[in-house]
């Protein structure tokens, strides 16, 4: 499908796997570990004090009031937490799940523009790259945000740009309203950055098509598509704005307009600056393990540079799906990796388009080279990473050593997998690259990011309970800064500084503080020690950390001290 309209029939056979392959992607293992040390903190505690308030408008977090981002993913995350599941998992649920609505989509996206097999393969993209898996795996708003900038974007292409889009005026209202409640959704997800992006992509194009048809009764119906559009993001998500306005005034709209959202993107209050090229590396990362087989769009780029072929109409939409995000994002001043998430599906449709194009169509049809050198690629990738868990067990405390052992051996044999079908049999490619995928996001979910019992911070909380009724109040200085007071459940001292933390262990009340050995060296005052952790954040584990593991600077003795003798209870 190549002249920019689409397939009527949008089968549904392929969905039940896609769905399995996201639950093993998202789902499995989805409680843990616990809680990490990372923002992921903020919105599961804010989700947690909201249930045990009872507020459902204002967001809290340590007991006080988080004005940082709207509503919806708090609400989702409390309404899971309702229905008693793990804490953990109850938090990251709603990003699993906004992670298999992105996945069908994609896939519906990619079957009404293309064939069922690039459909299929859309899906099975999105859902086994690892820039999503990491976002579906932790208790962040982004990768809602993605989904609902997806299905924004997609449905108000159906109506407002495919020429032969739907044209019976039920289903043009339904689709409206589709695109209209994904922007307000969006909107109470992370903001106003919700309606930035569709508008840039589908906004040109439907202004386009108008101009195109040259008369006034294109533009009208545009005028009334988009008015209703916009009427249904304003019924859906201007009442909760309204309501926070009216608890706080101005200074609620002055910090999450103002601060959180302008101030992001032009200044380096909150990030530290980065360079405009920053996020295409983070692009190619984020679709591994399918990325070296973006070799396969060089062959027809060179094409249309040679004008030997033309941009067909849903690959020009598709491009600036992508390109919008890409340059909006490198345009800003703070950048963070997981803020260019939208960038993704229209990426893995055009991806599925080629690789789809390059498989053989018969068993005995000769192997495309390009093909079979990207497939080993990825193969070699996988099998890196069996090296790389290899390489960290010294900082893998209570990880069973033969785990460590069984996980590299099976990461290296789903690599070579992948190289033998990219080499021998490349149908088979896209799905050993799937399944490899899998393998990979299980192996390091149970063996690097998760270990048997409690985690360090799990530890450390119970510590805390223990010693005389649990009700002592406690600080934290630069460990378990944010994800403390999940598992405690009531608020800490903020304690931010060496000086700090040496009056808060000078006061005349009993009270613990959480601190690094070196730090209390530093602090100078005298401390009684109750307990002791070691601790691996993998809430910021990079590369590097795998590469070159270093347990006396990657493993932090975390303690937990008093400024009195402590009686510990059992």
């Amino acid at each position: 499908m190549s002249d920019g309209g689409y397939n009527r029939l949008v089968p549904f056979s392929r969905v039940p796997l896609l769905v399995v392959l996201c639950g093993l992607t998202f789902i499995v293992g989805l409680g843990r570990p616990a809680i990490t040390d990372s923002d992921e903190a903020f919105y599961a505690e804010a989700a947690r004090e909201m249930q045990e308030r009872d507020d459902w408008i204002t967001p809290h977090y340590n007991g006080e009031v988080r004005f940082e981002k709207p509503i919806l993913y708090y609400w989702l995350a409390a309404g899971a937490a309702s229905l008693s599941l793990d804490a953990e998992l109850a938090a990251r649920l709603p990003s699993a799940l906004a992670g298999l609505v992105l996945v069908l989509t994609t896939f519906v996206a990619a079957r009404r523009w293309y064939d069922l097999p690039t459909a299929g393969l859309a899906g099975a993209i999105t859902g086994t790259s690892f820039g999503y898996i990491a976002a579906g795996r932790q208790a962040l708003p982004d990768l809602a945000l993605a989904c609902f900038i997806t299905l924004a974007t997609y449905a108000a292409l159906v109506v407002l740009v495919c020429p032969s889009g739907p044209v019976v005026t039920r289903q043009r209202w339904g689709w409206l309203s589709l695109a209209g409640a994904a922007l307000a959704a969006g909107f109470l997800t992370k903001g106003p950055v919700a309606l930035v992006l569709p508008a840039l992509v589908v906004g040109p194009l439907a202004l386009w098509r108008a101009r195109s048809a040259g008369t006034w009764a294109a533009w009208w119906q545009l005028i009334k598509e988009v008015g209703w559009l916009a009427a249904v993001w304003l019924l859906l998500s201007v009442p909760w704005f309204a309501a926070m306005s009216d608890t706080h005034g101005v200074a609620y709209l002055d910090r999450f307009f103002m601060a959180e959202n302008l101030e992001r993107f032009a200044t380096a209050r909150y990030n530290n600056p980065r360079p405009l090229w920053y996020y295409v590396p983070i692009v190619v990362g984020g679709l591994l393990p399918w990325s070296p087989l973006m070799a396969l769009w060089a062959r027809p780029a060179l094409r249309i540079l040679a004008r030997a072929r033309r941009v067909a109409a849903v690959e020009g939409w598709l491009l600036l799906w992508a390109a919008t995000p890409l340059l909006f994002y490198s345009l800003s001043i703070g950048k963070q990796p997981r803020y260019v998430l939208p960038i993704l599906p229209p990426l893995a449709i055009l991806l599925a388009r080629a690789i789809a194009r390059s498989l053989p169509k018969r068993a005995d049809a000769g192997a495309d080279r390009t093909l079979a050198a990207a497939g080993v690629g990825s193969g070699l990738i996988i099998a890196g990473l069996g090296l790389l868990v290899y390489r960290a067990r010294p900082l893998l405390v209570g990880v069973d050593p033969s785990m460590v052992i069984a996980g590299t051996a099976t990461l290296i044999l789903a690599g070579g997998g992948v190289a033998l079908a990219a080499v021998a049999r490349q149908r088979c490619l896209p799905l050993s690259l799937a399944a490899a995928s899998v393998v990979a996001t299980l192996s390091i979910h149970y063996i690097v990011l998760s270990r048997p019992g409690p985690e360090p911070v799990e530890e450390m909380a119970t510590l805390i309970q223990s010693v005389e009724g649990g009700g002592l109040p406690y600080g934290r200085y630069r460990m378990f800064v944010r994800n403390l007071v999940f598992y405690m459940e009531r608020p800490h001292v903020d304690v931010s500084s060496i000086e700090q933390v040496a009056t808060f262990l000078s006061a005349s009340e009993h009270v613990l503080c959480v601190v690094e050995e070196s730090d209390l060296v530093r602090a100078g005052v005298p401390a009684f020690e109750i307990g002791r952790v070691s601790y691996l954040n993998t809430g910021s584990l990079t590369l590097d950390t795998l590469i070159w593991p270093d347990p006396e600077t990657d493993l932090q003795t975390v303690l937990l001290v008093s400024n009195r003798p402590s009686i510990l209870e059992n």
